[in-house]
């Protein structure tokens, strides 16, 4: 025996490639950071027990975030390196570079606390910044031979 019913039907399914999907939007509040809003994510899945079949990505800007982590170590090694060949030209050695560069260890700690006083995130923005530090210390390198009579020896 056959029933019907007037009912309700969506228009369209959006689907991801071959399998049916939806989209969950999300702002951030005043004050928390992506990091955070990623971690709280992961929490809230874990907490409503997502099936292994459920499968989530993140797309906008928390992809782009997550694409610049990946990619931050490779910057920094780069910067490092083109810092290190610019001072080697500079001084035509290849220690006194190195004898800068060993500064930036105690400059990045005096950095970060800067950043934590200012409440600020570290960013991209932030590393470029610590990493400018080394031109800081090697300008005053320059001014007095004192600081830096070990690294021309």
């Amino acid at each position: 025996m056959a029933k019907s019913a007037a009912n309700t039907t969506p228009l369209a399914l959006n689907h991801t490639g071959l399998f049916p999907s939806v989209t969950v939007s999300f702002n951030l509040a005043p004050g928390v950071s992506l990091s955070d809003a990623t971690t709280a994510i992961s929490e809230m899945q874990q907490r409503l027990g997502t099936p292994s079949t459920v499968t989530g990505f993140y797309a906008g800007t928390l992809q782009a975030y997550q694409q610049s982590l990946s990619s931050e170590p490779v910057l920094v090694a780069t910067a490092l390196l083109a810092v290190y060949i610019v001072l080697g030209v500079l001084y035509e050695s290849y220690m006194h570079p190195l004898t800068i560069i060993s500064t930036l260890p105690s400059a990045s700690v005096g950095a970060m606390l800067a950043l934590m006083i200012f409440k600020e995130d570290l960013n991209v923005i932030s590393i470029i910044g610590i990493v400018l530090l080394i031109g800081i210390v090697q300008k005053e390198c320059d001014h007095d031979d004192r600081l830096c009579a070990a690294g021309r020896a």
